[in-house]
């Protein structure tokens, strides 16, 4: 009597910890989810890609992890991820406007777009745009959200409350194999005649397959009841106490209206886990949106009444010792163990079954990784904007101001909708107290009415960062396309491989790409890198990006070429063209092959020979009803600066008489390279001002006096 007592009295105590345990649990569901905040929301940001992939990094890296987000650059494609639920939302991204669109299914959870419309609302805030919410599927969309819940609600009380009442009946545990089994039987019966019952009357009825929506419908509750069943084999009236508690708990967002996304953590991630929340995907899924993207959740129900039913078997043998008289597992098994017996066999085949699920397709576009996208500005010069070129070669020379940038060549720029200049420079010098790497492969300065500024990356070394195997970019060109609110900077780069410790000791393995998107008055934003071709160090192979111009909203990129031939020191010119948006899309590329824009690169044609040619990295841009090409004659040996004319993008394009001398002086070791245009700073009818990098081949003088190390600039008389 007295261990029978002890017992009693164990069993209330172990039942009212279970009852505390699920208590915190509910309080965790309804004090922290009365916040409606979203959680691990799908969404998907459609628009061009280098924008999209961008809004798609930061919504992602919200606090609190409110969307789960990707992107497309297919507007169909995000409306038809709306319809068949793929995602709860869908933002187009539209660069013509400040207003962006967000898509909502209206048979989504109300409550759960609200939500997400005011989260991405908070983004677009944060760029100076708005949204306007478009709702899709109107159409016998009232209350969807809420017919699913009480299906699932009323289904889960078919099964649960089956066995609670077979189990006060009958005891928690059948006396025999044969009535358990009967148990279970009855249970799938049961299961199936109430989910019959809930898709035959109307008010609980729901919409699409019938027969789909029963199946389903029983295998949740027949689960719900089978999980049931376990914990009672394993626990007895403590295992009864703990499938009731556990199931008021996870009832709760049903009972209160809630989407498992407005859930705090970790409910947010573990309910689609969980059979309840399983079963109404599954069920919502099928009613409202694609049938065919309810397999992953019907699996999950599946597996758990599977789990369950196979606990009770085992449960039965083990604690019984219906193993067979004698056997070597009956005497190997104490009857203290057998609910680890129970659990060691089931749990493994558990995380089986979730790991083969998980794998299971969901038609959920990948977002692609992304670059970490924060960067800084530090001024280094608060002197005024420079009126003319003796001016700004004053300001180049006598810059100190920054150990961020003592010397560097290129000087590249652009100018941005704001009035500001962005200007990026090639292989950097830094003071020897700078926070940071003293050498970067790549730089960028702002110039401002009031303040030159360097912007940084958080590493604080190259701004396009230098490639795991240390390969580094070292920009040729610039571009920009002015959108509403921000523009879309392009940086073509050389793909650069140090080969020894001198100012030209490196290899050149092929162009890249960066992205920078810049709101207007902030700091840019790199948002992608990406290389074009596989490496390669062969001159002959077009390097893309050598120059670059936007025109007509069409980015033309320049390639040139050597062909590697003795005493052939110049480099062949040929055109692609893309629109700004789809440069990252290579596929989308047309070549111009004399006479056609065509897909093929093999066929572009030269617009000038390797002969005579121009040099690797140079300038090209339209003027009036003109295009120029700047650049050295006869390659970076040469020593005249000359213009090519042509009367479009394709050319044809005819050498001028040189406008400039740029020659090295082998005494000293000074060399001069890489002439560029700059059309946009301090425009004059007839002249253009253009620029020149300046080196030494003895690198000890540049580390002393770095202010060799950079660009010159000088008026030019701009050819008819």
């Amino acid at each position: 009597m007295a261990s029978k007592e002890r017992a009693r009295r164990w069993t209330v105590v172990a039942c009212l910890v279970v009852i505390v345990v699920q208590a915190v649990a509910l309080a965790t569901l309804t004090l922290r989810g009365g916040e409606r905040a979203p959680h691990h929301v799908p969404l998907l940001i459609a628009g061009p890609a280098v924008v999209a992939e961008s809004l798609a990094g930061e919504a992602g890296s919200m606090p609190g992890e409110p969307f789960d987000a990707t992107w497309t650059d297919d507007e169909d494609e995000a409306r038809a991820a709306i319809l068949d639920g793929t995602v709860v939302a869908a933002v187009l991204v539209d660069l013509r406007t400040t207003q962006d669109v967000v898509l909502v299914n209206a048979r989504a959870d109300h409550a759960l777009n609200d939500a997400v419309v005011e989260s991405i609302a908070s983004v677009e805030r944060a760029h100076d745009r708005t949204v306007t919410v478009e709702e899709l599927a109107k159409e016998g969309a009232d209350g969807a959200a809420g017919r699913v819940r009480m299906h699932v609600l009323l289904l889960g009380a078919v099964g649960f409350g089956f066995v609670l009442l077979i189990s006060l009946v009958r005891g928690p545990v059948a006396s025999s194999a044969r009535l358990g089994v009967l148990r279970v039987v009855a249970l799938a019966g049961v299961s199936v005649a109430g989910a019959a019952l809930l898709q035959v009357v109307p008010a609980t009825r729901l919409p699409g397959d019938d027969l789909a929506i029963i199946g389903l419908g029983a295998l949740y509750a027949f689960s719900l009841g089978a999980l049931a069943l376990a914990v009672e084999a394993l626990a007895g009236l403590v295992g009864l106490t703990a499938a009731a508690a556990s199931y008021f708990v996870l009832a709760t967002p049903l009972l209160a209206g809630t989407s498992h996304h407005l859930l705090p953590p970790p409910w947010s991630r573990v309910t689609p886990w969980m059979p309840i929340g399983a079963a109404q995907e599954a069920l919502g899924t099928v009613a409202y949106f694609d049938p065919g993207r309810a397999v992953q959740p019907a699996l999950v129900v599946a597996a758990a009444g599977l789990l369950a039913v196979l606990a009770l078997v085992l449960a039965r043998q083990l604690r019984f010792h219906d193993l067979g008289v004698g056997s070597p597992a009956a005497k190997a098994v104490p009857v203290r163990h057998w609910r680890l017996w129970v659990v060691g066999s089931v749990l493994p085949l558990a995380v089986l079954l979730g790991l083969a699920i998980a794998f299971v397709p969901t038609d959920v576009v990948e977002a692609a990784s992304l670059p970490s996208v924060a960067t800084e500005t530090s001024c280094v010069d608060r002197g005024g904007r420079p009126r003319d070129v003796a001016e700004l070669n004053h300001q180049i020379a006598t810059l100190q101001g920054s150990p961020a940038f003592q010397g560097g060549d290129v000087g590249a720029d652009v100018q941005l909708a704001d009035g500001r200049f962005l200007v990026v420079f090639g292989d950097t010098l830094r003071s020897a107290d700078f926070d940071g790497p003293r050498f970067a492969r790549n730089s960028m300065m702002l110039w401002d009415t009031d303040c030159v500024s360097v912007v940084l990356p958080p590493s604080h070394g190259a701004l396009i960062p230098d490639r795991v195997d240390g390969v580094g970019y070292w920009p040729m060109s610039t571009a920009v396309a002015h959108r509403p609110g921000y523009d879309l900077v392009l940086v073509s780069a050389q793909r650069v491989k140090a080969t020894g410790g001198g100012s030209f000791d490196f290899a050149n393995l092929g162009p890249a790409l960066a992205v920078f998107v810049v709101a207007e008055g902030q700091t840019p934003q790199l948002i992608k890198v990406e290389d074009i071709g596989a490496d390669d160090s062969k001159r002959s192979r077009p390097e893309w990006g050598a120059a670059m111009a936007v025109d007509d909203d069409w980015l033309y990129l320049y390639g040139t070429a050597n062909p590697d031939k003795e005493g052939v020191f110049g480099f062949s010119l040929r055109v692609a063209r893309v629109r700004p948006e789809d440069v990252l899309e290579s596929s989308k590329w047309r070549f111009w092959d004399g006479s056609h824009w065509q897909r093929t690169p093999s066929r572009s044609a030269e617009l000038l020979p390797a002969v005579g040619g121009v040099s690797q990295t140079l300038s090209v841009f339209p003027s009036g009803k003109r295009w120029y090409a700047l650049s050295k004659r006869d390659g970076d040996l040469g020593d005249q600066m000359v213009f090519w004319t042509a009367p479009a993008p394709t050319g044809p394009f005819t050498p001028t008489d040189p406008v400039a001398s740029l020659p090295a002086d082998p005494d000293s070791g000074a060399v001069t390279y890489m002439p560029l245009a700059h059309p946009q700073i301090f425009p004059e009818a007839g002249t253009m001002v253009a620029s020149y990098s300046n080196n030494n081949t003895d690198p000890q003088k540049i580390k002393a006096d770095p202010t060799l190390y950079r660009p010159t600039f000088l008026r030019v008389p701009l050819p008819r």
